[in-house]
């Protein structure tokens, strides 16, 4: 078994089950229309500014707190772009050729000629279409109630037409991404990956090539081949995107055991600077991580102080009262249509009709509600205003 490849490939997978099942269990959803998060069915609304504040620095601490500790770790291990990417290579290599390339990036197309079949495309682009299907209605449910996207799988849902455009998009772009774009999102989109090469430091996780070794190497490049991420591990420069995927320590470690020694690459937290230089990058390195570290579990803090003092609402409740609302309004459509498409500049009379019609086919279909008395006061609104409007319009000549 490889030392790193296994266990990585593990956390990766556990990572991407975790992330899918958050929406899907309903863990967490982000829900627009009443402008809130909502956490196990709670929601925590967006005004809530202990909440969100806290969330803002959670969000711009943690990123920060990784660069300076575990470095590009996220990238290699957990991060479910890379796994997608490297499941689409993969795919991309058995299909195509193992030295294919479909990326934006790459060499341009290349595809192995006895592997140049429309059997081999459709398989590939069938398989990454049902992928990418698959992550829109995940996308779907992480802002919509289960019952909505289920409902617009079984064709019960009134918004069919609105779910089918949003989950076009959404497959879509994950085609594209999946097909050609790959880790060149990770390179030229990705706002995580661009803050860590403005904090990136050699104090942090990193690969590093024993030097002293160098006679050792054999020059064989299998490191390289290894490479997701398609760079020189042993040569690794200030510009390049590696992962920390442990890919080529595994490779060389395999090369080199044939002759029964260690090989030449491994993980390191140390820094190649001189001593007195690393003694004063060590400094400014803790007070770094102190500083993000605290930021963190104080965003954290007053992330749960919001949601300890939010205000109880039954969102159930809302729910429903939503629901009973949108079956009103497709109950009175119909019914005052007719007055509102002749509403105008020219006619408000219509307008004034069409806006009663509205609120009183409301009342008659739901007199309880709580609303009763705005609708009441809507529909006594408007038909004063449609008398006013029919005595101006025919003035009483006085003898």
């Amino acid at each position: 078994m490889k030392p790193y490849h296994a266990k990585r490939r593990v956390v990766q997978v556990a990572v991407l089950i975790l992330l899918c099942a958050i929406p899907i269990l309903g863990v967490f959803r982000i829900d627009l229309a009443s402008a809130s998060f909502v956490f196990f069915g709670r929601p925590i609304w967006w005004d809530n500014y202990r909440f969100l504040s806290g969330m803002v620095l959670a969000i711009l601490s943690a990123p920060l707190l990784t660069y300076v500790t575990i470095g590009s770790l996220w990238c290699g291990w957990a991060c479910p772009q890379n796994l997608l990417t490297e499941w689409a290579d993969a795919l991309t290599f058995k299909w195509l050729g193992k030295r294919a390339d479909v990326r934006v990036d790459g060499q341009g197309l290349v595809v192995a000629p006895a592997k140049n079949r429309w059997l081999n495309w459709f398989k590939l682009g069938a398989t990454l279409l049902v992928a990418s299907f698959f992550l829109g209605l995940v996308v779907l449910k992480l802002y919509y109630p289960a019952q909505d996207v289920w409902g617009f799988l079984r064709g019960t849902t009134p918004r069919q037409a609105n779910f089918a455009i949003m989950l076009a998009f959404v497959v879509f772009f994950v085609f594209i991404d999946l097909a050609v774009v790959r880790y060149f999102l990770c390179d030229y989109a990705c706002f995580y990956r661009m803050g860590q090469r403005l904090f990136q430091t050699r104090a942090a996780l990193h690969i590093e090539y024993d030097g002293a070794r160098e006679a050792d190497c054999v020059k064989c490049h299998y490191c390289a081949t290894v490479c997701p991420t398609r760079i020189e591990p042993n040569r690794i420069q200030q510009h390049d995107i590696c992962i920390d995927c442990g890919e080529c320590i595994d490779a060389c470690d395999r090369l080199h055991l044939k002759e029964g020694t260690a090989g030449l690459l491994d993980f390191s937290t140390r820094s190649s600077a001189p001593e007195a230089a690393r003694r004063r990058s060590g400094l400014r390195l803790t007070l770094l991580r102190s500083g993000a570290g605290f930021l963190f579990l104080g965003g954290c803090a007053l992330m749960g102080w919001g949601a300890w003092t939010q205000k109880t609402v039954d969102f159930q409740k809302m729910e429903a009262d939503q629901v009973r609302l949108q079956a009103i309004s497709r109950h009175c459509q119909p019914r005052c249509a007719p007055l509102q498409a002749q509403c105008r500049g020219d006619h408000l009379a219509a307008c004034y009709q069409a806006a009663a019609c509205t609120c009183a086919c409301a009342l008659e279909q739901d007199p309880t509600n709580p609303q009763r008395d705005t609708w009441q006061q809507c529909v006594r609104l408007n038909q004063k205003h449609l008398q006013m409007l029919e005595t101006a319009s025919f003035p009483q000549v006085r003898p």
